[in-house]
């Protein structure tokens, strides 16, 4: 495995999953009653399962007044995430109580959350999914020197130093969303990054919201509202002709003087490199997923899911 394959924090949409579903106890039990809502190679998902995976995820903003398509997309999470711990149960993979144990201790969000077994049984299913990534899906990547240098070339505007900020974002089309989402991340209930992810509409949704943005570059009602905040703060809600946004600063950046530039264009190249392996990661756990999704039977019951389902799964 390439070495640098260690630095990776985050495999984009399933690490930062885990650390928001590490408090939903629903896929580890379920009543006879409750209605099948899908089928997975004839495995049953029952619809209580469903209902408190996505009233633990959707926090302050309760599944009843959530949205359709965000009920479709956290259902879709859902399914991908139990074809992903099928296949690791099927290549011999299993976690620990030490590994729960030790996840706990590192991770403050988890801390909080394993008054019962059931909990703990999700994380354990959580750091399943990121043990099969790593020790079946990325075992084989490579990124090749020439292959960096490629990357760097095509990347050298990004190396030039100038005045800007790192910023995370969330953007939705109503005030009254902004709101409970902003009150949801100030009172602690969730990451900033894993509400972005899973709410915001705006392009860097993905990543957690995360951008860098030059001096200049952002409209300016966004960009004023930005500037008077300190690294860690997070913003009110600022309306523009996008949308209604919420933003919290990471990190503020400074022209530097000559001296420390050469140093600092070091070290962005080697954060370049580490962005292509990144890429390149996520171009294998995509694929890995698309595997296994082409070859699982799944079966959704549309009447029993309680909202009208629009997402990216189709009915076999």
């Amino acid at each position: 495995m390439n070495p640098a394959m260690n630095k990776r924090a985050t495999l984009a949409i399933w690490f930062e999953v885990a650390i928001i579903t590490a408090m939903i106890a629903g896929c580890s039990g379920s009543g006879g009653n409750s209605p099948t809502v899908a089928s997975i190679n004839g495995r049953e998902l029952k619809r209580d399962q469903l209902d408190h995976f996505l009233s633990m995820k959707l926090g302050e903003v309760g599944t009843a007044e959530a949205s359709d398509l965000i009920r479709s997309r956290m259902f879709d999470e859902y399914i991908h995430r139990q074809l992903v711990v099928d296949a690791a149960s099927r290549a011999g993979l299993t976690i620990s109580d030490s590994e729960v144990d030790q996840a706990v201790q590192e991770n403050p969000h988890l801390k909080s959350t394993t008054s019962t077994q059931a909990e703990r049984q999700e994380i354990a299913s959580d750091l399943l999914v990121e043990k099969y990534y790593k020790q079946v899906v990325l075992k084989d990547v490579r990124v090749s020197p020439e292959e960096i240098e490629q990357y760097i070339s095509l990347n050298q505007s990004r190396l030039t130093d100038k005045s800007g900020f790192y910023v995370r974002e969330i953007r939705v089309q109503s005030r009254k969303e902004a709101e409970k989402l902003r009150r949801d991340v100030m009172e602690g209930h969730h990451d900033f990054a894993a509400v972005a992810r899973l709410h915001s509409d705006a392009p860097n949704a993905a990543q957690g919201g995360l951008a860098r943005y030059d001096q200049g570059q952002l409209p300016e009602v966004l960009e004023k509202a930005i500037s008077a905040l300190q690294p860690g703060d997070v913003s009110g809600v600022v309306e523009s002709g996008y949308g209604f946004h919420i933003f919290k600063l990471e990190k503020k950046v400074q022209p530097r003087a000559p001296d420390e530039r050469r140093s600092r264009l070091d070290d962005r190249r080697r954060q370049l490199a580490d962005e292509l392996i990144e890429q390149r990661n996520q171009q294998a756990v995509d694929r890995a997923v698309e595997t296994l999704m082409s070859s699982a039977k799944i079966k959704i019951n549309d009447s029993a899911l309680g909202f009208t389902y629009g997402g990216a799964l189709r009915h076999n």
